[in-house]
């Protein structure tokens, strides 16, 4: 009986502990509820400050489990939509950190697109001349982007209504504002 009692308040006490570790502590809390808190911050036209924290916190964030959808977390976290393969390539997006934050989206064999730590277009490379081209006047960007949220947008729509306990707004705001505007 006694050592019932020990066993129960030592599982209080360990579930309160996770609980205030993934809840309460403000890095953990600002990075869980990432998309949360970009899509009720305010942002310049042309930036996409969900899309940027969904990738940026890929491990800490809802990540919806369906067939067709890869997540590869060795190295860096890059997803894979089976569902979407055109002409045997199979459309990916991952978080790079070689000049800062950027992202990497690839749609096909031979261009891939690099967006800026805000998720604006940045650059395009072309795998078949091997060479970045930073000249965007020949592609429609909004379609660009459309095609990048019909591809992996429910990583968006997994976490934009995800409301934190503790709503942490101020605090994002004044470490991304800068970044998104």
């Amino acid at each position: 009986m006694k050592k019932l009692k020990i066993a129960t308040i030592l599982i209080i006490f360990i579930s309160f502990g996770w609980f205030a570790y993934t809840n309460l502590y403000p890095a953990q809390n600002l990075r869980r509820y990432s998309v949360y808190y970009a899509h009720n911050m305010e942002h310049k036209k042309g930036t996409h400050p969900e899309m940027a924290m969904a990738l940026e916190n890929i491990k800490v964030i809802r990540t919806p489990a369906s067939r067709g959808l890869r997540y590869d977390y060795d190295g860096l976290a890059k997803v894979y939509n089976d569902r979407n393969k055109n002409n045997g390539m199979v459309p990916s997006i991952c978080a790079t950190y070689v000049y800062g934050v950027e992202y990497l989206y690839s749609n096909s064999k031979d261009k891939s697109y690099i967006f800026n730590s805000d998720f604006s277009l940045k650059a395009i490379y072309n795998s078949n001349t091997a060479k970045m081209e930073y000249g965007k006047s020949d592609i429609d960007e909004e379609e660009l982007y459309k095609e990048v949220y019909n591809n992996f947008g429910f990583l968006v729509e997994a976490n934009i209504n995800r409301k934190p306990l503790i709503n942490m707004q101020k605090e994002f705001n004044k470490k991304y504002y800068k970044r998104f505007n």
